[in-house]
């Protein structure tokens, strides 16, 4: 069976059983996934063929214990069976997409100017969700190049009320005029 099947399958079965949890487990998910790319010892152990599969769910209940829900540190446990990293990025992914469909919320990737603070960020997603009638799950990003203004990406749609597209659609319409 191939990568993306395996863990389209895997992601499925633990959201499944992971019931009312199943937006605590994706929040663990994240950390855990967060732990794989920036810890390259957590990687490690992930991959190692010395160690045992009963001592790896053991180290990893006991690191994870205070920051990860049950469910993703048995699932983890389970999977390290394969040594696959990529594999165990795949899961994360396919489940966080499963997650959000089955909640109905949607990416929102936002690209602005200059840094926001957290309530100028809660403000923008409840102005978003009303808006557009949806859960939103935003992701901030500052993009030098502004010069003001902010521009979104909502699914394969592309919304841009930067500074620098106003300026080149009123340059537009002068040399149309």
């Amino acid at each position: 069976m191939n990568l993306n099947k395996q863990a389209k399958k895997l992601a499925t079965i633990l959201l499944d059983s992971s019931g009312a949890d199943s937006g605590d487990v994706n929040v663990s998910l994240k950390k855990i996934d967060n732990l794989i790319r920036k810890d390259t010892r957590f990687r490690s152990l992930l991959q190692s063929k010395r160690i045992s599969l009963d001592k790896k769910t053991d180290i990893l209940r006991k690191v994870l214990v205070d920051s990860c829900h049950t469910n993703a540190i048995e699932f983890l446990g389970l999977i390290t069976k394969e040594r696959s990293v990529q594999l165990i990025r795949q899961v994360i992914k396919d489940y966080d997409t499963l997650y959000k469909d089955k909640e109905g919320i949607i990416d929102v990737q936002v690209h602005v100017a200059k840094e926001m603070s957290a309530v100028e960020v809660d403000t923008l997603q409840q102005n978003l969700q009303k808006a557009m009638n949806m859960k939103t799950d935003i992701s901030i990003e500052v993009d030098e190049k502004l010069l003001g203004g902010i521009k979104f990406r909502i699914k394969n749609t592309f919304l841009d009320a930067s500074l620098k597209s106003k300026l080149n659609r009123l340059q537009s319409t002068l040399l149309q005029s």
